[in-house]
């Protein structure tokens, strides 16, 4: 009977540790940072013991959970003091690999972005979440959410036509989190 329980309790980490640790690693940018998340999340869930209605709200869930842990990790005063993605070895981001894509300097672009876009963006371009999808995880209008994709790419087209330093905010970044309503999330 243990060990039908234990395979049960498997099965959700077979099936989302992938995805999870791509999610957790586009807003830690550390390997043992995202490692972490993953591990918290999967935590979490034997404790809770949540029940799900469907194999998507499922994924919804673990997804929701591995965003709020990173939110809440990126609000702590340990995280203020620790290195910046700009200082992060490359050797560090080969750690970081997406099936079928060899190189893709655009996802460094969105790595870099505020959550608000930066999620919405990464599960949209690199995981295939319809915008629907996106509004259900990250608990967002769908309206909002097409608002930060719009305001995301725009602020990846300005860094790359426009050269923006990987360390300074660009004009229409600054303009986002002074003026936006929602840039601050």
């Amino acid at each position: 009977m243990l060990k039908g329980k234990e395979k049960e309790a498997e099965a959700p980490f077979a099936k989302y540790k992938d995805i999870l640790y791509r999610v957790a690693f586009s807003n830690m940018k550390s390997k043992a940072d995202a490692e972490d998340v993953v591990q918290e999340a999967f935590c979490r869930y034997l404790k809770a013991r949540p029940s799900f209605d469907n194999e998507n709200h499922e994924k919804a869930w673990f997804i929701r959970v591995v965003l709020n842990i990173c939110y809440d990790i990126q609000k702590s005063a340990w995280f203020s003091r620790t290195v910046a993605f700009d200082e992060v070895p490359e050797c560090e981001m080969k750690h970081f690999h997406l099936p079928f894509v060899e190189e893709d300097e655009t996802l460094w672009h969105v790595m870099e972005l505020p959550a608000a876009y930066r999620n919405p963006l990464y599960l949209f371009y690199y995981e295939d979440y319809s915008i629907k999808e996106i509004s259900q995880v990250m608990d967002l209008g769908e309206g909002t959410v097409k608002t930060r994709l719009r305001r995301g790419r725009e602020l990846i087209k300005e860094r790359i036509l426009h050269g923006a330093e990987r360390k300074g905010m660009g004009s229409m970044e600054r303009t986002l989190k002074e003026g936006g309503r929602d840039a601050d999330l």
